[in-house]
């Protein structure tokens, strides 16, 4: 009998660990739309100490202040592809982050982050994380705990072998739709959780700091220097023209650095034109291979490519 869990049930978890002087560290992944940022704020609304126009954040810099002046306090990094992505092409202070988690970890601070794929986290990050939670549908999720006490595996996540079953899936999927996968056969699972939708007012004041603080981020990366945007987009042309991605990658680098698909992919297009190629973007892209989730379909050789082009 599969294990159903709630969100106290997570939330006692991480207030035993405050009171035993321990952090906490949360990862909530799946598509968008489905109810990452949804489950992440009725978590936190469920301590005291949480105030969103504070702890809702959507820049690194936020992250680290409040990971080094604050004690006891609540950390929701709504998008954390932006902060915590295996190679952000605005990546300098990522070392410094994952240090900070350490080094602060004696502030006993509750941080949980929302991103696609949880296997887009840097690995030193990845590691930290105490609890994964993969969200299937709204209101429908996963429990991953890591297999801390591995032996002979540095590996908590058991990524290779888990990944090698949802491959079957994939497959599976692929002859018969109405294939459900057995999610309990993954070595990281540990129960269902079900939640519900934010209150209208929970709602409200979810998406006006959202908005406000998302334009303010997008307004400073906005400033950068051309000559940058131009290196940025003729690193991932070179790349493209190596037939070195697929959709699905070329969609992850655009959505961990704040860009919209299409407006990347037109201007690949731009370039790829004004550079003398008959090619389109579409061309160029290598087929994705089959998988039923997003959590587990890339490869070490994709994660390798996608490291290469920042």
């Amino acid at each position: 009998m599969n294990v159903i869990w709630s969100i106290k049930d997570i939330v006692d978890i991480a207030t035993s660990r405050q009171k035993n002087k321990f952090d906490f560290n949360i990862c909530v992944s799946g598509a968008r739309g489905n109810g990452k940022s949804t489950f992440l704020f009725k978590f936190f609304a469920r301590f005291p100490v949480f105030k969103p126009k504070i702890h809702q954040i959507y820049r690194r810099a936020d992250v680290m202040h409040l990971l080094e002046k604050c004690q006891y306090t609540t950390i929701f990094d709504d998008e954390a592809i932006r902060t915590g992505y295996k190679r952000n092409f605005y990546d300098a202070d990522q070392k410094l982050l994952i240090q900070m988690l350490n080094m602060y970890r004696d502030n006993f601070n509750i941080y949980g982050m929302a991103l696609p794929s949880f296997y887009s986290l840097d690995k030193d990050l990845r590691d930290l994380i105490k609890v994964h939670i993969q969200i299937l549908e709204r209101g429908i999720g996963i429990i991953h705990l890591p297999n801390e006490h591995n032996l002979y595996s540095d590996d908590k996540w058991d990524m290779k072998y888990n990944k090698k079953i949802e491959e079957r899936w994939g497959k599976a999927k692929a002859k018969n739709p109405d294939f459900r996968p057995p999610y309990s056969k993954l070595t990281t699972f540990r129960g269902y959780i079900h939640f519900g939708d934010l209150t209208e007012k929970q709602r409200l004041l979810y998406e006006h700091i959202k908005q406000t603080k998302r334009k303010e981020v997008y307004d400073e990366e906005m400033k950068l220097e051309s000559s940058q945007q131009v290196n940025i987009y003729q690193n991932l042309l070179d790349r493209l023209l190596l037939k070195k991605f697929n959709r699905e990658m070329l969609l992850e680098i655009s959505l961990a650095n704040g860009l919209k698909y299409r407006a990347v992919r037109d201007q690949l297009n731009r370039l790829l034109t004004e550079q003398g190629h008959d090619e389109r973007v579409n061309d160029l892209l290598q087929a994705s291979k089959p998988a039923y989730h997003n959590s587990f379909n890339a490869s070490n050789n994709l994660n390798e490519e996608r490291l290469k082009v920042i």
